[in-house]
């Protein structure tokens, strides 16, 4: 997104901090996934394609709403000396699409307490002190550390409409996913299996699944009509509701995979993460209740 605004590798290199090198590689790796170039090289810059662009606009209120919010935390922070910051560590879609929403409501209600989000997907040290409270996605086991079950995982198959319209076989049941394009998480490739299994589907008889490094360009390959991506009910909701993706079949499986609350043992007895972490419980489980009604 840097090189599309910037229309220069070098300096896009410079404002992130990488070497050019680097850079490229990322940038390659990225076309790689999703399956076309993002950037036409020039002698002298680089221009987006027109799906790079399209690309660029769609993460830029993604990356400006998580920036924002830590910009507002930190200022709230040091606008009032008593106040003290927790700061949370979880993966950008999770931040974007769940956690920002939230946030207006939490600081009206605990004006002593600022959250500083880390966006990444990377696992933190909280031992370290690199983050107070994480939210990460697997089954609990992280030694040394308290993790809560937070969000159980609904996995169901989504896709563009437009897809839809060029398909007009289209789906019927689940085993017509052999004769798809198929778009999963690249840090989760247990997500496609894990749907077939709970479908009565051979997993081996599976197409090869393109992976995406973050759920927010697996949806947005998805949007682009790439093929079909394994959704996470909870994430991919913006997409749904905004139309850009639908659930062309049915048949939601529950992971055994789960987003958890982890944290340093005993910080949960600790003012203000425990506040903080009190919050976000009684907030995902505000969030199956409304899923549960949904449904009904």
């Amino acid at each position: 997104m840097v090189a599309a605004r910037r229309r220069s590798l070098t300096a896009a290199a410079d404002e992130l901090g990488l070497s050019l090198p680097a850079l490229s590689r990322r940038i390659g790796v990225l076309e790689a996934h999703i399956g076309s170039p993002l950037l036409v090289r020039l002698p002298r810059g680089v221009e987006p394609t027109a799906l790079g662009a399209a690309y660029a606009a769609d993460l830029a209120p993604a990356v400006t709403a998580l920036h924002r919010a830590s910009d507002t935390a930190r200022a709230a922070a040091r606008g009032h000396p008593d106040r003290q910051t927790v700061r949370i560590s979880l993966i950008p879609t999770l931040a974007v699409t769940w956690l920002l929403p939230r946030m207006a409501a939490f600081h009206a209600a605990n004006p002593a307490i600022a959250i500083d989000l880390d966006g990444s997907a990377a696992c933190v040290d909280l031992a370290a002190g690199d983050a107070d409270l994480a939210i990460r996605l697997g089954q609990g086991r992280w030694r040394g550390t308290d993790a809560r079950p937070l969000m159980a995982l609904d996995l169901q198959p989504v896709c563009s409409p437009a897809w839809l319209a060029d398909h007009p076989a289209g789906l019927n049941e689940p085993r017509d996913l052999f004769r798809t394009v198929l778009l999963g998480p690249g840090h989760r490739p247990e997500f496609w299996p894990e749907w077939a299994r709970a479908q009565g589907l051979d997993t081996d008889a599976l197409p090869p699944v393109r992976t995406f490094d973050s759920l927010q360009m697996l949806y947005e390959a998805a949007a682009q009509g790439l093929g079909v991506a394994i959704g996470i009910d909870r994430l991919v909701q913006p997409w749904i509701t905004a139309g850009r993706l639908v659930r062309p079949i049915a048949g939601t499986v529950v992971s055994s995979r789960a987003f958890h609350l982890v944290m340093p043992a005993g910080a949960a007895a600790r003012a203000p993460v425990g506040v903080v972490s009190d919050w976000l419980q009684a907030e995902a489980r505000r969030g199956d209740r409304a899923a549960r009604l949904a449904v009904s």
